[in-house]
């Protein structure tokens, strides 16, 4: 650990996003590798929580904004226990929408680190980010209704999720991230989904570090679907009271992991996932078609399994 008391250790890779594209799960195999350390609190959204307008105005909202971490000891206090790791990192998957705010404060705070951006289908990540919303109880209208609702929702500061179609157009904050960082890596949700291992050995030497460190990628994170139950999806998600209070007996018979693997299983079983209306897909895509043309130029990457 770094010992001068003037110079705290920040990270020097962050994990910018974007939402609902796999940063999750990239964070939770990031955490694996015996050379990176990342922080235990994922989505600190330290970086925007100095830089963008709050509070924040949609329903729910304030519970989300509840754990921003806005202060700057507490931000420092995510890595205190880092030892001789040679890759620092955090994951808040809304720096990168946030990019024209967020890019300067990055560059004043951290210099130049190492920056990972995760995208997705542009449609597929739209509708997942809806089923998000339904799963939590924070939105009730239809898709086509929150895409109607969209400009009004984003003028009252509504939490960047119902952000269905601005935040599924990525080239400009793309641009911005490889104009103003000298390294930059670009992971599809797609490609870290059907093949994780080969990704993660990619992004592992990336980072500089050993990429032959193999990683459990079974398990899903942050799953969207709207629950079967929604008193189970409080327990699991939720209800933290009921389980500090039952947490002394389940430890009789469960150790952390266990406990940890039983409640995603629940956790999984208990979503039901929704269907896309086929106009809606249909119209979407029209609307991203030009966003994804010059995103594939900019990466100089064929993005057709996109179309």
């Amino acid at each position: 650990m770094n010992n001068q008391k003037d110079k705290p250790v920040l990270p020097n890779l962050l994990v910018v996003g974007v939402a609902k594209c796999g940063t999750s799960s990239l964070h939770q195999y990031l955490e694996q590798h015996p050379e990176v350390y990342m922080s235990h609190t994922k989505e600190p959204r330290y970086i925007s929580s100095q830089v963008t307008d709050l509070p924040l105005g949609g329903p729910k909202d304030d519970r989300v904004e509840a754990w921003y971490i806005k202060d700057f000891d507490q931000y420092k206090d995510l890595f205190k226990d880092v030892k001789d790791e040679k890759i620092i990192g955090e994951s808040s998957a809304d720096t990168f929408y946030f990019h024209e705010k967020t890019i300067p404060f990055i560059k004043k705070l951290y210099g130049d680190p190492k920056i990972i951006i995760l995208l997705r289908h542009p449609v597929k990540r739209s509708f997942s980010a809806y089923q998000h919303l339904r799963r939590d109880d924070r939105e009730h209208l239809s898709f086509e209704e929150g895409l109607k609702a969209e400009p009004e929702r984003i003028a009252k500061n509504y939490e960047l999720i119902y952000h269905y179609k601005a935040v599924s157009q990525y080239y400009e904050g793309l641009k911005a991230f490889m104009d103003n960082f000298s390294s930059v890596k670009v992971v599809l949700n797609e490609e870290l989904s059907s093949s994780p291992s080969t990704v993660m050995k990619e992004v592992f030497e990336f980072l500089g570090v050993d990429k032959n460190v193999e990683v459990d990628a079974s398990a899903r994170h942050n799953m969207s679907g709207v629950p079967k139950s929604r008193w189970l999806h409080e327990f699991l998600f939720e209800g933290k009271k009921i389980i500090v209070v039952l947490r002394p007996f389940v430890r009789l018979f469960l150790n952390k992991e266990q406990r940890k693997k039983v409640s995603r299983k629940l956790f999984e079983r208990n979503l039901t996932r929704l269907n896309i209306n086929k106009k809606t897909q249909a119209e979407l895509f029209e609307y991203y078609k030009p966003d994804i043309k010059k995103t594939e130029s900019l990466l100089n990457r064929d993005l057709s399994l996109w179309k």
